[in-house]
């Protein structure tokens, strides 16, 4: 009997640590600012090194002020500041491959002494790569019956990023004063493989806070514009059967105004960076169960990790929220605009075949009250819902993220705030899973005949009694009569005992 075997090399994405952190900085209100009225604070341009146990986060805080100046009109100025900070996280090994992305987990301002002091909470996630190296029996030859289970694995493959840019001129109202800011929201909708390509669509949901004259009087607005995009990503060895799970993030905004022939246009351009996980359907054939009529043998199994991938689920929901104004304060007579929206706290639980998201929404509401007095408030909304996923199991790892698409706010009866958005959503799930596999197979002694049974056969993959009875030269009432438990069917991998019988002719 000659026993051939097979190597196999499998990559796994398991994660190391998760560090929070925080991030603080002081911005200067500006001289010509009479009454802050927004604050707002995005992270950019990530970037990370990592030596060892030690990683080095780079990137840029941008401070988004909105305030009525000198001369009682709407303003606003972005602040950028150039961070670096170090965490200590658990070794990730020498050799390794190790990840690293960051995300904003909450975000709070206060005005002290003409400063605006922000503190940000920021979520540093590490993943790793691991290697399993596998020997399995593959194949036996001689005088042996032999049981395989076709295995198919989802193994890592790589993990890529890649930045491009776009660039969209969006048109201004006639009696467009200026553009106070741009909130630019990437929503993912397809990600997708083919051959040595990874490829994907979605919309950059662009929320824009601009000033209009009506009356004679500055109002701030909101405008709500969609930008179409899609990307591919070149991957050597990618195959249509393999699976990618990706993101797409806002790495810098660029705008300004030019005027155009129906009017003033607004030039934007983003930088987005796509990033994507890339799993390689692995399949192969292994031995899980062999006999021989005339020898002893000794088997050696082991177990063994594999990671099982889900497809990745890209959606939208809608939340709608009412806001309950504190006791004596003006009534709203309207909400002029939204700013600053985002999602804070956000946590991922499973249950049931699907993904509980909570979180809190938060804005910038400009406010005008009965008196025609501007105010701008911070508020934030809790919000709960659940996103299904198919063949989600309670042991999975279940990672999310949520993006604002669209918030609109409407003043109820002078005392409520209403709120109705809708949210991008990306749930990743994945988890580790065991498989039995036969490492090593040695023949031993021969077995002595003591005129018993003469054959022991296990029953293969789709076997019935006729079958077995064309395999062992029986017929089928022979083999019920050896063998009673047959009566009640076929069980793959079960063994039956033929004794010493004329051959019957089928």
């Amino acid at each position: 009997m000659e026993v051939l075997k097979e190597n196999l090399v499998e990559q796994e994405l398991v994660a190391v640590d998760n560090v929070q952190i925080k991030l603080e900085h002081k911005v200067a209100l500006p001289e010509n600012a009479k009454k802050l009225i927004g604050v707002s604070c995005q992270l950019l341009g990530q970037n990370t090194q990592v030596n060892g146990a030690e990683i080095t986060l780079t990137g840029n805080l941008v401070t988004r002020l909105i305030f009525i100046n000198e001369f009682e009109k709407f303003d606003s100025q972005d602040v950028t500041d150039t961070f670096e900070k170090k965490v200590t996280i658990k070794d990730a090994g020498e050799g390794s491959q190790v990840f690293v992305t960051m995300s904003v987990l909450d975000s709070k301002w206060q005005l002290q002494d003409q400063q605006v002091v922000i503190d940000n909470l920021v979520v540093v996630n590490v993943e790793k790569v691991k290697t399993n190296d596998w020997q399995v029996v593959s194949d036996l030859t001689g005088d042996v019956e032999v049981r395989k289970n076709e295995h198919q694995i989802l193994t890592f493959n790589a993990k890529l990023a890649e930045k491009f840019e776009l660039e969209e001129n969006i048109e201004l109202e006639a009696n467009c004063e200026g553009v106070l800011g741009v909130d630019a929201n990437p929503n993912l909708k397809d990600v997708a493989t083919s051959a040595g390509k990874v490829n994907l669509k979605g919309t950059i949901m662009v929320n824009m806070l601009g000033v209009k004259s009506v009356d004679n009087t500055s109002v701030p607005y909101n405008s709500i514009h969609e930008i179409d995009f899609s990307k591919s990503l070149t991957a050597t060895g990618v195959t249509a059967e393999d699976l990618a799970c990706g993101n797409v993030v806002v790495d810098a905004v660029e705008m300004h105004i030019e005027n155009g022939q129906k009017g003033p246009v607004l030039v934007l351009k983003l930088t987005l960076i796509f990033q994507v996980c890339v799993y390689g359907n692995h399949k192969f054939n292994s031995v899980v169960d062999a006999i021989s009529f005339d020898k002893e043998l000794s088997f050696q199994t082991a177990q063994s990790n594999y990671v099982e991938v889900l497809p990745q689920v890209n959606t939208t929901v809608e939340i709608e929220s009412n806001v309950n104004l504190a006791p004596n304060t003006p009534y709203i007579a309207h909400v002029l605009a939204v700013d600053g929206v985002r999602v804070n706290n956000l946590t991922v639980n499973v249950g049931d075949g699907k993904t509980m998201l909570e979180g809190v929404l938060a804005m910038n509401l400009l406010l005008e009250n009965e008196e025609h007095i501007v105010t701008g408030e911070g508020y934030e909304v809790p919000f709960q819902t659940h996103v299904r996923m198919d063949n989600l199991e309670r042991d999975y790892t279940v990672n999310a993220s949520v993006v604002p698409l669209n918030v609109n706010a409407k003043a109820r009866r002078g005392t409520e705030i209403l709120i109705d958005a809708q949210l991008g959503v990306v749930i990743n799930a994945s988890t580790t899973k065991q498989v039995t596999l036969m490492n090593n197979l040695e023949e031993g002694a021969p077995k002595v005949d003591d005129g018993s049974a003469i054959r022991i056969y296990i029953i293969g993959e789709k076997e019935n009694l006729w079958d077995l009875a064309k395999r062992t030269n029986l017929s089928c009432a022979s083999l019920l009569q050896q063998n009673p438990n047959l009566e009640n069917g076929c069980t793959p991998g079960e063994r039956i005992v033929v004794y010493r019988h004329e051959n019957v002719e089928l």
